[in-house]
């Protein structure tokens, strides 16, 4: 029988994400882009390798997602949206044994930016899917790479629309939270 557990984050929890937000953001100005993707791809490998919890383990696989989505060559995000990839892929770039952050930490901060990633990850893996039908479908006449460009910059394009009406519609506690690590 499933069990759902909740809990609320209070001022003084949204001030300490703040600071962990202004913290991170620093460090994704101020650190290579494949420094902060092997940190977070040491915090995933860490987690993929240790026997877990369910919920556990399919946050790890939302950090794989975001991780994919940062590194892949096809995905081509605007500037500012790689940047708050790696805003977010920062939170994972101070390894866990110093900070003290166990996995379960670690599932929770992942819940955290996923969500604020929510749009993007959905855009994301809505265009793997187009592109692996493209290359299983090879249409003469049709310019492959222009169609998925084409259809990449549209989900890029949803995804920013949506993120700007959900902070819009967002109270300000929850839009606080929404934005903390730029997203």
């Amino acid at each position: 029988m499933p069990l759902r557990l909740s809990f609320n984050l209070g001022d003084d929890d949204l001030r300490h994400l703040e600071e962990v937000a202004e913290q991170t953001q620093v460090l994704a100005r101020h650190t290579p882009p494949a420094a902060i993707i092997a940190a977070a791809r040491e915090v995933w490998e860490k987690g993929q390798g240790s026997h877990v919890a369910g919920f556990v383990r399919e946050r790890f696989g939302r950090l794989h997602t975001i991780l994919a989505m940062a590194t892949d060559a096809d995905w081509q995000p605007r500037p500012e949206d790689q940047q708050r990839v790696l805003n977010a892929l920062a939170c994972f770039s101070t390894p866990s044994e110093s900070a003290g952050v166990g996995l379960l930490e670690q599932a929770i901060m992942i819940e955290l930016v996923s969500r604020d990633l929510d749009h993007d990850i959905q855009a994301y893996q809505a265009f793997c899917k187009l592109r692996d039908q493209a290359r299983q479908r090879r249409h003469p006449g049709v310019d492959q790479e222009q169609w998925l460009a084409q259809k990449r910059d549209e989900l890029q394009a949803r995804a920013r629309e949506r993120r700007q009406r959900d902070l819009d519609r967002a109270g300000s506690a929850v839009r606080r939270l929404f934005s903390l690590f730029g997203l």
